[in-house]
């Protein structure tokens, strides 16, 4: 009897802990993706800017040639 109620506490704390590690995982697993999308934003945002500094700088080399 004694070895049925330790195998069956064994058996509880195991799943417990692999219950726990794997909503951990799924977790860091998220959290990742989440910035890496915040991430891909923030690099669009900057390359739309990079891209009207560009055509204002192409603008200006426009007129500058034109006078």
């Amino acid at each position: 009897m004694k070895i049925l109620k330790y195998t069956l506490i064994l058996l509880f704390i195991t799943s417990f802990f692999t219950a726990c590690s794997s909503k951990v995982q799924t977790e860091v697993t998220e959290s990742n993706d989440q910035n890496v999308s915040g991430l891909l934003k923030t690099l669009i945002k900057k390359e739309q800017e990079i891209n009207k500094l560009n055509q204002k700088l192409e603008d200006c080399k426009k007129t500058k040639d034109v006078e």
